[in-house]
């Protein structure tokens, strides 16, 4: 059973255009076309990160340690960080606790040296990097850091270029894409409108079609009674 069907650039471009009757049977985009579509699917990939969490992006990296360092630049740059974990010297991992930056920023020694057991996130425009506490000993320099986090979704930088989506959402990707490309070039047909009423239902399905379920931890009755 094959389930790695993918689809390029061009491949979703041209579907765009054809949705919203910008493109007949047989034609082929033009480069200034592609150029367009392009950077609307930059730019709609970039936004639906913003709507959260992923399964599918999920991964993680290791982050070796600098004795006496205290920020690690993330690389690739991730979109959200989960959990960071020491790893000791028997491959245990133990969870680090989770500060926000202006915690950090309040550490009045942040030089420390020691085990780290904290950590934050100091996100800028262009580099994600993890910020530890205590910074590393001399004995916990030689150890890593295993770091969990959501990937940025990959830029399409030519026609053959991957979408880089689950294939669940390559439909609505498409007509979101050809609603967006409708506009530009101020189309407004039957078709239009038709694909743009299907986008919008569409979006709702994808941005929670893969979101992790909460799990509830509860006491039974006879301990919640007291």
């Amino acid at each position: 059973m094959a389930i790695d069907w993918t689809r390029t650039a061009t491949e979703v471009a041209t579907d765009a255009y054809t949705r919203v009757s910008m493109l007949g049977a047989n034609q082929s985009l033009s480069a200034y076309q592609f150029d367009v579509a392009k950077t609307h699917l930059n730019g709609m990939l970039k936004h639906l990160q913003t709507y959260g969490e992923n399964q599918w992006r999920r991964t993680d990296q290791t982050v070796s340690m600098v004795q006496g360092q205290a920020a690690y630049v993330l690389n690739p740059r991730p979109d959200t960080i989960r959990n960071a974990f020491h790893v000791d010297a028997n491959a245990r991992e133990l969870e680090m606790g989770r500060w926000n930056y202006d915690d950090y920023d309040r550490l009045p020694v942040k030089t420390q040296q020691g085990r780290p057991t904290v950590f934050t996130v100091d996100r800028q425009r262009t580099a994600t990097n993890l910020v530890i506490w205590p910074t590393p000993d001399a004995a916990n320099a030689a150890l890593t850091l295993r770091v969990s986090y959501d990937r940025v979704m990959e830029d399409i930088t030519s026609p053959t270029s991957i979408v880089d989506v689950p294939q669940e959402w390559l439909d609505t990707v498409i007509d979101e894409l050809g609603q967006r490309c409708a506009a530009t070039f101020r189309i407004e047909n039957a078709s239009v409108a038709l694909v743009r009423q299907r986008a919008q239902a569409g979006m709702l399905d994808i941005l929670g079609h893969d979101a992790e379920e909460t799990i509830l931890f509860t006491v039974g009755d006879q301990y919640a009674q007291g």
